[in-house]
């Protein structure tokens, strides 16, 4: 695949149509496009991906849906005024050439609300001088055929916002058909299995007469069970291997997180305890301050009398205080007893008419009333002063008792402050950190699965093996009842070479995808050699994730990387993939392989290559870039190319610049 021109037609800030051709050349494979940041670099690389997927990747603050020049917005804009943005795409694939167009159409609905319309893709190709048309509905797939969608963010590489290989999803049907084992797999698909009615296994299988043997009916319906069964525990085995692989990825990713912050997580964790401790403090503190309140609340105003209580002891100390009443009788009381005309004990009480005689039990309880206030209020001082021993007894433990309370509680707050200190200080030394708790509670969630996940693995395993002796016993009496007619036995043949052959493919298959892996391996390691100056790695697992492996005490350890390590591992990985594809595409297949591979050659589109790059990397990235693909575009800020000029000079076969109007008007210059 080599991309000729890309054409932009009002497409954000390239305002009418601009035009960018590229070089060709094998041997000055390179085309550079200088731009400064705002300029439009991004924008060129997203307008690839719109024109070939209909997808635009724009920052969410610069309106990214609507792709309609701003400029001529406003010079059109009327009600029912109708305006069109395209990307015309031109590039050579498997020596056919293509033409892909994208339109969008807008429409205006009230001066300056301007609407989308439906979108108009079409795909043309030339063929003997010919210029013919994609059948409708095919051009995606026509396009995906050229080159995957899931793969093309490796082609079209946007350095500064690319998410790292690492955590994509599966990308092994993407990569196997880029390297060529797409037409293999096809054919396996073709050839399919008995239970499956469209492909041709089915198909004969299908065609097999039974005589209306009601055994050998039952036992083509057990193997079209067991084997539709055993399909779905192969898919329930290939999920759960996915799951696991990812789960894997996020548990090393959680690892690192956790290593890393080791001591963030001990402090959150004594965070934590602090803060537990503190709420306990406060509720404390609310209890002692609620003991204080009651306690200084019953006996203060005894205690704040004391002087008082002094200063009348000293008046009364030469006072008559002739005890000779009865505590705390009352005048009243003697009126209510006399009135009543019996005494408490029990004496009958005669008044005499004068009211002033009677019998001696009356005459001994008027003389009790010489001895009560007002007459006589000796027995109220008596009583005021036991009144005062009493206080003094009941409030000699006041002070001490008020004074630990006060201490308790004074405890408690320092307590508190010290606490809220050192949460302080603990916040203050993980401020901007992540909380370490979620990344434990994910991790033990994660082991958890992986471990549930593999118990399902192995119980799909046995029940498969279950389903495959089930099947052999069932062919086996199936064959031996529907064997009796020619026709049958031609078509139980033509079964069972198909059936070899499926097994052929299979094994092949299989051993070839890991000699690629393998190669794609080797071949990535080597480049990432050549591009990293230390000591690490590349490993590449089933789904074509990548991981950077260290040695560390003699065991290979996966380590953290900064930004500038995530670039050159996926420059790397995308240049050994790229290398490989266009061994293959060169050599075609040879007489010892087995199964053709059938794939092509792809170009580097890249925007920002060497962002987050030291000038080292910089230089070994621009020596292996032009030598791996069959040819790379670059859009590049003139700060960077000062270093990868001197390296990729020889091999530039066009340059670009970007001229910037406005905000709103970027112009390609050649």
């Amino acid at each position: 695949m080599l991309i000729k021109s890309i054409t932009l037609h009002n497409f954000r800030q390239f305002k009418g149509k601009q035009k960018l051709e590229f070089s060709n050349n094998p041997q000055r494979n390179v085309t550079v496009l200088l731009g400064d940041n705002t300029f439009g670099k991004t924008t060129i690389l997203q307008a690839f991906n719109w024109c070939l997927y209909g997808i635009a990747d724009f920052p969410k603050d610069s309106n990214p849906d609507f792709l309609l020049n701003f400029e001529i917005a406003n010079e059109l804009a009327g009600i029912q005024q109708k305006s069109e943005v395209y990307v015309e795409l031109i590039l050579a694939h498997k020596d056919m050439e293509y033409i892909i167009l994208r339109k969008q159409p807008y429409v205006d609905r009230g001066y300056g609300t301007w609407t989308a319309l439906q979108p108009q893709l079409s795909v043309s190709y030339k063929e003997n001088g010919l210029t013919k048309q994609v059948r409708e509905g095919e051009e995606s797939k026509i396009i995906n055929s050229i080159l995957p969608q899931s793969l093309s963010g490796y082609f079209f590489f946007d350095t500064e916002r690319v998410s790292d290989i690492s955590s994509r999803k599966d990308l092994s049907d993407a990569v196997r058909g880029l390297l060529g084992l797409a037409a293999v797999g096809n054919a396996r698909k073709h050839l399919g299995s008995r239970t499956s009615k469209a492909t041709a296994i089915g198909q004969w299988s299908a065609s097999l007469d039974s005589d209306g043997d009601e055994r050998a009916r039952k036992a083509q319906e057990t193997i079209a069970y067991e084997t539709e069964r055993m399909e779905s525990l192969q898919s329930e085995i290939e999920s759960a291997e996915k799951e696991i692989a990812s789960l894997n990825i996020k548990k090393e990713k959680i690892s690192e997180i956790l290593r890393d912050n080791q001591n963030t997580a001990e402090l959150q964790r004594k965070k934590q305890t602090l803060e537990s401790r503190l709420e306990s403090e406060h509720s404390e503190i609310e209890v002692c301050n609620k003991l204080f309140l009651d306690y200084f609340s019953n006996l203060a105003i005894i205690y704040f009398m004391l002087p008082l209580m002094d200063q009348a002891e000293a008046c009364l100390v030469n006072a008559d205080v002739d005890d000779r009443g009865i505590r705390d009788m009352t005048e009243a009381s003697i009126r209510d007893i006399i009135k009543r005309g019996r005494c408490i004990c029990g004496a009958k009480l005669e008044v005499d008419e004068d009211g002033k005689t009677g019998n001696s039990a009356y005459l001994h309880i008027l003389e009790e009333l010489r001895f009560l206030p007002p007459v006589h209020v000796g027995t109220a001082v008596q009583n005021f002063k036991q009144l005062i021993v009493t206080d003094r007894r009941n409030i000699e433990s006041f002070y001490p008792t008020i004074e630990q309370k006060y201490k308790e509680i004074q405890k408690h707050r320092d307590t508190i402050v010290s606490l809220e200190d050192e949460i302080a200080r603990i916040d203050e030394s993980i401020f901007g950190k992540e909380n370490m708790s979620s990344y434990e509670a994910d991790m033990n969630q994660i082991k958890e699965n992986i471990k549930r996940m593999t118990v399902k693995k192995a119980r799909c395993y046995q029940d498969i093996g279950a389903c495959q002796s089930t099947i052999e016993s069932a062919q086996k009496l199936y064959d031996s009842l529907v064997s009796t007619s020619e026709r049958n036995k031609k078509l139980i043949t033509y079964i069972a070479y198909a059936e070899q052959i499926c097994n052929w493919i299979d094994e092949t298959y299989v051993e070839k995808e890991q000699e690629m892996r393998g190669r794609l391996q080797e071949r990535v390691n080597n480049i990432f050699g050549k591009m990293y100056h230390g000591q690490r790695k590349v490993q590449i697992d089933r789904q074509y994730h990548v991981t950077l492996l260290a040695q560390f005490n003699g065991k290979e350890i996966i380590t953290g990387e900064s930004e500038g390590l995530k670039r050159v591992k996926n420059f790397a990985f995308i240049a050994g993939l790229v290398d490989l594809a266009k061994e293959k595409a060169t050599l075609g297949h040879s007489t010892t392989d087995s199964i053709a591979w059938d794939n092509e050659a792809y170009p580097l589109v890249m925007d920002a290559p060497f962002s987050n790059a030291d000038e080292t990397h910089i230089k070994n990235i621009s020596a292996v870039l032009p030598e791996v693909a069959n040819q790379v575009i670059m859009f590049v800020m003139e700060k960077d190319w000062q270093y990868a000029e001197p390296v990729m000079a020889e091999r530039v076969g066009k340059y670009c610049k970007l001229k910037k109007h406005s905000e709103s008007h970027t112009e390609i210059e050649e």
